[in-house]
């Protein structure tokens, strides 16, 4: 094979080297984009609220056992009682919970950057039985003494509870206060009740309902031994997150609306609020599901996305070069070729930029666009034919789509991008299938002659 197109070939792996210089460079731009994008996003937490989270209400029934035991006095010789006491608390978890909330959605903004925030009216009902005091004066050692109960409700950023809500208890109005007086993991808010009566068999039922603000997602808790929440939103982009997914929903482009059903026999709530009891409710305040408000397209992750594609776009434009100078009899200069691979790069630039401003769709169409015909105009003056222009044109702006469906096809992206490049290689192939390789080499005027085709193997 002649030293020439090794050369040639060498020159072109090295501009290939190089351009990743400039893609390295915007992939910068675009990190450092979205982390100015989170800042925002973090100002308008300080300023509004974070992720919401409700979980509860739980009823908490501080007691004092009271136990005494018959201890031999060694010194005195002689039988003493001792009486201890142990101050505890029991939590108990609702028999049924039924939650129900209209999420009003709006986005803030800071700069370039929009974050959805979102107001949830909420109304909080169900009931609780006095079984597990019972219980636990059976299972008791010693005397209990019931003290003041409460009810508590963890949430997660308590600046978002808009107005102080009011608990409607067995026919009584209480007032919520601050602070879940439960555990130092979470905020929240709780309301004094009045003492319970642990003799015989009693359902209490509650409700309340309050405003809550919250940003970008909103968590329930399945604390209730049946759980039901059903959530409805305008918003038409939900996520639903969390260890339970919805037991039913719809989503259209007009909203979404979703059910959860789920027990404390599935969740393990019956455990989790056993070692709230003891002051460690970290695992409950995270045994949660809800749902999350996404944007459809995040402009930064597409966009690093397609900049994976770059040394694939380089590679590709790049040896469509090189089968033009064996096939058409042209020598290409490496300021050319490098003017190509920026030209290809500022894409890439073009389509941040856009897209912080404009639909990311438009923003990827036009970068195209305009990549596309500058491309057609400077190939088609560099290898001297309009038509060849339009070609070379036409293929990139053919590659730009392909590149776009893969961004917008996380799914299937490995299987499109295969088929693409099989389909490149097999074109490529099928073109120089009759080139004698041995044949191309440099004439005396410094262009390179044309490849020769090996005799039979015309197509």
């Amino acid at each position: 094979m002649q030293k020439t197109l090794f050369i040639k070939l060498a020159m072109i792996g090295g501009l290939i080297l190089l351009m990743m210089i400039p893609i390295g460079l915007i992939e910068d731009v675009v990190r450092e984009r979205a982390s100015y994008r989170q800042s925002a996003r973090v100002d308008i937490e300080r300023s509004w609220t974070g992720s919401q989270g409700v979980i509860g209400p739980l009823l908490v029934m501080p007691y004092r056992e009271t136990t005494e035991r018959e201890v031999w006095d060694e010194k005195d010789q002689v039988n003493r009682t001792v009486t201890r006491h142990y101050e505890r608390r029991l939590v108990v978890l609702p028999e049924a919970l039924h939650v129900e909330g209209d999420i009003a959605t709006e986005e803030r903004r800071r700069g370039l950057y929009k974050v959805p925030v979102y107001t949830a009216d909420l109304r909080v009902g169900g009931r609780f039985s006095n079984r597990a005091l019972r219980e636990t004066e059976q299972q008791a050692e010693g005397r209990i003494e019931w003290q003041a109960p409460y009810l508590s409700v963890f949430i997660r950023d308590l600046r978002g509870v808009i107005k102080q809500p009011q608990l409607e208890w067995a026919g009584q109005s209480i007032a919520f206060e601050s602070g879940a007086q439960l555990s130092a993991d979470g905020t929240g808010m709780h309301a004094r009740l009045p003492v319970l009566n642990a003799a015989g068999e009693a359902e209490i039922e509650f409700r309340f309902d309050f405003l809550l603000r919250g940003m970008e997602s909103l968590d329930f808790a399945p604390v209730g031994r049946d759980t039901q929440v059903k959530i409805a939103s305008a918003w038409p982009h939900p996520s639903f997150v969390g260890r339970f997914l919805p037991s039913a929903h719809e989503v259209s482009a007009e909203g979404f609306q979703a059910e959860w059903l789920a027990s404390s026999f599935s969740s393990g709530m019956a455990d989790l609020a056993r070692q709230c009891a003891q002051g460690q409710c970290g695992q409950l305040l995270h045994n949660t599901f809800g749902v999350s408000l996404i944007r459809p397209v995040d402009i930064y992750q597409q966009a690093e996305r397609s900049l994976k594609y770059g040394i694939l776009f380089l590679v590709l434009t790049f040896f469509a070069f090189f089968l033009y100078e064996v096939l058409k009899r042209l020598a290409l200069h490496p300021v050319q070729y490098l003017l190509v691979g920026l030209a290809q790069s500022i894409f890439f630039l073009l389509l941040v930029s856009l897209s912080e401003h404009i639909a990311f769709a438009l923003a990827y169409t036009t970068a195209a666009a305009a990549c596309s015909i500058l491309l057609g105009v400077y190939t088609g003056a560099i290898l001297a034919g309009r038509r060849s222009g339009v070609i070379f044109g036409g293929a990139i702006a053919a590659l730009y789509g392909v590149l776009y469906f893969i961004l917008q096809s996380e799914d299937n992206a490995l299987l499109m991008g295969s088929l693409l490049l099989f389909a490149i290689l097999a074109a490529a192939m099928l073109a120089t299938r009759n080139v004698d390789w041995y044949s191309v080499k440099a004439d005396g005027n410094g262009r390179k002659g044309a490849a020769t085709v090996v005799e039979g193997q015309r197509a």
